[in-house]
């Protein structure tokens, strides 16, 4: 990932121990496969920690190795924070870690 990224959750598909599979919107640099994001931000405007790694990216039903702006992608997300997507409104990351 070249410059930060955030992208917003615009649904949860699924949520199991650890993992997430959400519909989101890349409002702001890339998102690759491998990247970590960390930094959840609620409705509230409140941030959190999180440890989410993207490890699948599905764009028009083939799964690909980029989302950027202003696309819209479901990603597989992998990581102890996995339950917060339910709650959160965007997620922001730096890259690979």
């Amino acid at each position: 990932m070249a410059a930060d990224s955030r992208i917003s959750i615009e649904s949860v598909e699924q949520v199991s121990s650890g993992a997430a599979v959400c519909v989101v919107r890349c409002l702001g640099g890339s998102v690759s496969t491998g990247d970590l994001l960390d930094t959840a931000v609620f409705v509230d405007g409140a941030e959190a920690l999180v440890e989410l790694r993207v490890t699948t990216i599905w764009r028009y039903g083939r799964v690909t190795d980029l989302l950027d702006p202003p696309h819209t992608a479901k990603l597989e997300l992998v990581g102890a924070n996995a339950d917060l997507v339910t709650r959160v409104q965007e997620l922001r990351g730096a890259g690979q870690a």
